[in-house]
């Protein structure tokens, strides 16, 4: 499978809103506005504040965008407090992507969850037919590697027939490359899953807070941005931010890992 990536260089803003452009606006390149990073062959703003001089390549999944091989515009995204923290019930910015691209979207995430979360979520949710659906989890892991690949193996399991993108983990510690080779070693045994290499931009100054674990306000912009680019436009344009059914926000506080994301 080809590993296509794009390069999206953003840059200090002041007082811009996406999508409000005056007249008095200085352009550049055809459809881009000076000193403000656009996902390339989008219609619709996508402006990420990072420190002066920064560089990011957003990383598009295996195989590229997954939205021109579905018929509908239902997207599921399963994980732990890094996904929860863009749910409308925080700060909003997985439905704020989506919806301009025309995607029925559902943040089915909640903090200190570890991959066994993503096997109960899937098999209460995945009947609710989804086009394309998300998992980010592994950031919570407690050192058996068997089981945890038991756990997506499980999931994609559940997710057979359904376009599947997994997202490798921040490597903020030794044990995180291990939970990446199980990921990968996972999905290449699975035609419908398709790894994006998160673990890339978590690299990246400025996208976690001090912890190295959770995402700073321009993380989690730059997470909802790259899960909008690998999936690019919906068939069609329905778009809506739809309630989750698992919400429990108690892990917040639980000491249930030394990083609890």
């Amino acid at each position: 499978m080809i590993h296509l990536r794009a390069t999206f260089v953003a840059v200090l803003m002041l007082g811009f809103v996406a999508g409000c452009a005056t007249q008095e606006t200085a352009t550049t390149d055809v459809g881009v506005l000076e000193g403000v990073g656009r996902l390339p062959g989008y219609d619709f703003w996508a402006p990420v504040t990072l420190p002066d001089g920064a560089q990011l390549e957003l990383p598009l999944p295996e195989g590229g965008p997954v939205g021109g091989r579905v018929d509908g515009n239902r997207v599921l995204l399963v994980g732990d407090s890094i996904l929860a923290s863009t749910a409308k019930r925080y700060a909003g910015e997985m439905c704020d992507a989506l919806e301009p691209l025309g995607w029925q979207v559902a943040v089915e995430a909640e903090p200190g969850r570890f991959a066994e979360f993503g096997v109960r979520v899937l098999e209460r949710r995945i009947e609710a037919v989804w086009d394309v659906v998300f998992i980010y989890l592994g950031t919570n892991y407690e050192g058996n590697e068997g089981s945890l690949r038991k756990q997506f193996d499980k999931m994609f399991a559940l997710t057979q027939g359904v376009e599947t993108v997994v997202l490798t983990t921040g490597e903020f510690r030794t044990a995180q490359k291990t939970v990446n080779k199980v990921i990968k070693t996972a999905a290449a045994e699975h035609d419908h899953v398709h790894v994006l290499d998160w673990a890339s931009v978590m690299k990246l100054k400025g996208i976690t807070g001090k912890d190295r674990v959770h995402l700073s306000d321009t993380g989690r912009a730059v997470l909802a941005q790259t899960v909008a680019r690998a999936l690019d436009y919906a068939p069609y344009r329905e778009p809506s931010c739809l309630d989750p059914k698992f919400r429990d926000d108690t892990g917040i506080n639980a000491a249930t890992t030394t990083t609890n994301p």
